[in-house]
This record gives structure tokens, C-alpha cells and sequence, in this order.
């Protein structure tokens, strides 16, 4: 990997360096590498990272989706299943914020799909599925079967990295999370929660399974954030912390 690549990401992680500076740095980096990328995930990351750099700190979105397009081009040499989602996931948001859902939604879908399928358990994934989640929703007034494999997989996905890594977990994230987990699997009596999260296909993500006590347990800490946030005037989250406690 190039050591100014490495630099590069750095900087664009630590969040201050002058967007056109990062980005004249970055253009040169893509000049100077592009007709033979260095192998490993970094190159893809790269490529998301300029996106990322172009709409949001700099408003260019038509520049965003050539970058994001650039890392769905060259995951022959990165093989970063991550970068692609982010790709994906990025370029879903540029289509929405054009007005443009018909475009968005498939974009959102795919990713979430493809990073489901790798295994891919990183916030990314779960940004595109509950993104997919809510355009499907608001474009049919209802949940198709396709989404609410995805919404179960989110929340699976919620409950591993809440158990696991909760430190990648974002408050705007964890915000969408609860927001569909109370909208479309809490039920009115706390006490079938266990009952109904299994019923809900899939039952799995990678090794993580639904019935398993671990994850079941996990499953009334996260309800219990999302009734505090999304439910506080119907008695927030108490009932599933005093269920998690007995169980």
C-alpha cells in the first residue's frame, strides 16, 4: 500500500483537513496510481473516502458518483466488500438527494444485499438496508417481503455490533434502527418480543443466530433504546429491561 494512500485516509478520518486541499491531494494520488492500483482494500476505501470528500464537504455530487462508480469499477484489484457497499450505499444517497428514488431505492437494495451476503457486518450494510427499508416503504405504503428480509438482517446486524463493537455504532444509525424496530417488529405486549423476533425470517447472520440466548438478550437491550427514543410517551423502555433482567 502507498504510504501517501495510508496518509491520505488518515487525514480524511481525522476529519480536519481543508476539503480542497484533501481532495487536490487525493486528485493526485488517483493520477499517479490509477493505471495500476496498488493491491488491498485500501485503494477501494480511497476511492469512497474521495466521494465522500466531493459530496459532502464540497457539494459536488456529480464528482461524488464518478468516485463511488470508480470503486464498484476496480473491485478486481481491492476486493474490499466494505468500499463497495459504501459505494453503493453512497451513491443511493446522491440519486435520492436528485429526486430521484426510482434510481436510489435498487441502489440501496443491492448494497445491503451484497454486504449481507459477504458477511459484511459494518455500518455501511446497515445504512443501505434501512435506507432500502424506508424508500420501499414510503414508495409502496407497505413492507414487501424482499425488504423485510433486509430490516431482519439490520437488526440482527444492530445486535452483533451492539454486542460486539459498539463504538461503530452512530447515533444517527442507531436513530433509523430504533425507528423501524419499534415500527415494524415491537409488539404491543413487551413480553412477546422474544416470541415475535423469531418468527421473522431470517433467523441468521453468519454464526449469529436469532435464537440464540446471547442475541435474544441483546435483542431487549436495543428495544429498550429504541422504546426510550421512539415510544417515551407510551413508557419508553422499562418493560424490556425488566424482561432482559429476568430472562
Amino acid at each position: 500500500m502507498s504510504a501517501a494512500i495510508d496518509a491520505f485516509l488518515r487525514a480524511h478520518a481525522s476529519d480536519t483537513a481543508v476539503a480542497t486541499v484533501l481532495y487536490a491531494g487525493g486528485q493526485g494520488l488517483w493520477d499517479a496510481h490509477h493505471a495500476s492500483p496498488p493491491p488491498g482494500r485500501d485503494w477501494g476505501r480511497f476511492l469512497v473516502a474521495m466521494g465522500e470528500v466531493a459530496a459532502e464537504r464540497l457539494g459536488d455530487d456529480a464528482a461524488a458518483a464518478r468516485w463511488f462508480r470508480r470503486c464498484l469499477d476496480a473491485e478486481v484489484h481491492h476486493r474490499d466488500v466494505e468500499s463497495c457497499v459504501a459505494a453503493g450505499y453512497g451513491q443511493g444517497v446522491l440519486w435520492e438527494r436528485a429526486g430521484d428514488p426510482t434510481r436510489a431505492l435498487p441502489a440501496y437494495r443491492a448494497a445491503a444485499s451484497e454486504g449481507f451476503r459477504c458477511a459484511s457486518i459494518t455500518p455501511a450494510t446497515l445504512r443501505a438496508a434501512v435506507s432500502a427499508v424506508r424508500l420501499g416503504f414510503q414508495r409502496a405504503d407497505a413492507l414487501g417481503d424482499g425488504d423485510a428480509l433486509l430490516a431482519k438482517q439490520s437488526w440482527l446486524g444492530w445486535t452483533w455490533l451492539h454486542r460486539h463493537d459498539p463504538f461503530s455504532l452512530d447515533a444517527a444509525l442507531t436513530t433509523d434502527l430504533g425507528r423501524q424496530l419499534c415500527a415494524f417488529l415491537l409488539p404491543e405486549d413487551p413480553t412477546r418480543l422474544a416470541a415475535a423476533w423469531r418468527s421473522w425470517a431470517p433467523h441468521a447472520l453468519g454464526t449469529w443466530q436469532d435464537a440464540d440466548p446471547a442475541c435474544i438478550q441483546t435483542v431487549f437491550a436495543v428495544a429498550a433504546l429504541a422504546a426510550d427514543h421512539h415510544l417515551a410517551d407510551e413508557g419508553g423502555g422499562e418493560p424490556y429491561r425488566l424482561l432482559a433482567a429476568a430472562r
